[in-house]
């Protein structure tokens, strides 16, 4: 019978990815979502529609590609610095047009900040009035570090009251499993909680916290 098991080095790298997905990490996104009817979720889920790329998540995309890139680059860069530094030329302009596209049809720098707490698998934030768990939300979140922004279906897996309505414009906290979101996304809200969390043990302000 063959052999189907992993090399060693694949089991510890995809280990390893699941262990840093569990990192959470308080931090100030740009969030919007919209509640999604589940017979209309899972329509869009049958037509991938997290895989369409449209003028939010194309510098998700874009990133996901120069990371999977990389090593070809490295290789160029030894055969030919000339011919490197011209598809690097390339690669700059693309993002230049990327980032125009992103802010002239998302509006972001109009929209407020909020603390949520992020990790590859979820999030938590505050919210206005009560959803109920079950439910399924269509989210945007824009990662502050980096200006990506990442789109991505999530179920609501609990709503608290935290405070007394009245008295906090969102006394409510939600907190979320995202659902089919791209490996490639994931990986990036992965490095985003690295990144931060260095940025916080730089200030010694460390906020990081591991998920039991």
């Amino acid at each position: 019978m063959m052999n189907r098991e992993r090399p060693t080095a694949q089991l510890d790298c995809n280990e390893m990815r699941e262990r840093r997905g569990f990192f959470r990490i308080s931090d100030d996104v740009v969030l919007t979502y919209h509640l999604v009817d589940e017979e209309a979720y899972l329509e869009q889920e049958n037509k991938e529609s997290n895989n369409e790329t449209n003028s939010f998540n194309i510098k998700a995309k874009f990133a996901a590609i120069d990371r999977s890139l990389r090593p070809v680059m490295a290789r160029l860069k030894e055969r030919s610095e000339d011919l490197a530094h011209y598809l690097q030329a390339i690669n700059d302009k693309l993002d230049m047009l990327a980032e125009v596209l992103f802010l002239a049809d998302n509006n972001v720098e109009n929209l407020p900040s909020q603390e949520v707490n992020l990790s590859a698998g979820g999030m938590s934030f505050q919210v206005q009035d009560p959803i109920e768990a079950g439910k399924i939300l269509k989210l945007r979140v824009l990662l502050p570090l980096t200006g990506i922004g990442i789109e991505s279906f999530a179920r609501v897996v609990y709503c608290r009251q935290e405070r007394e309505p009245g008295s906090d414009p969102f006394p409510y906290r939600v907190g979320v499993e995202f659902k089919h979101m791209r490996e490639e996304d994931s990986d990036l809200i992965i490095r985003h909680v690295l990144c931060k969390e260095a940025v916080l043990r730089r200030q010694g302000t460390q906020e990081v916290e591991q998920e039991p």
